[in-house]
């Protein structure tokens, strides 16, 4: 066992012996490390609030005032109540299978009406489903939805 006099002579001799930083040097490269941490950070975190898929429960539609079958027609009058809309797909799921047609010139603004006539026959066997499926503007890009805004289990006639 070392007398305790003789553990600080040791410590003090190992000391003068050892170099250290100099503090200049030592700021310099605190400071050279947060600027590019602060660097890091600025770059990332407009990313980090980012989504990657876009929000579509912002938009609304009701129907004003038919959607219906006509005449080898669907015959469709639709009005916007919330954000507005980029574009519209009409998907049809009847006997035949299910068809998907992008509306062109369908972008439609908050408040504003969609009137169109999509021709499409119709073999009434089975009940026809027909959804309107909104797209929107996501990061510059033209992008659809994943759920239809308005959707109707079997489309009525307009005879009614």
């Amino acid at each position: 066992m070392v007398p305790a006099g003789k553990n600080m002579q040791l410590f003090s001799k190992h000391r003068k012996n050892k170099k250290g930083m100099s503090p200049l040097i030592a700021t310099i490269l605190l400071i050279a490390f947060a600027v590019a941490l602060g660097t890091m950070i600025i770059t990332w975190a407009p990313q980090l609030g980012e989504s990657k898929t876009p929000d579509c429960s912002a938009i609304s539609m009701f129907i004003s005032p038919y959607l219906c079958y006509a005449e080898n027609m669907i015959r469709m009058s639709v009005r916007n109540t919330g954000a507005p809309v980029a574009g519209l797909a009409l998907r049809i799921v009847d006997d035949t299978g299910e068809t998907i047609r992008n509306l062109p010139n369908s972008s439609i603004s908050k408040g504003g009406l969609f009137k169109r006539d999509v021709p499409h026959i119709i073999s009434k066997t089975a009940p026809t489903r027909v959804s309107l499926i909104p797209s929107i503007l996501f990061n510059g890009e033209v992008v659809q939805c994943d759920k239809p805004v308005i959707d109707i289990a079997d489309l009525p006639s307009c005879e009614q």
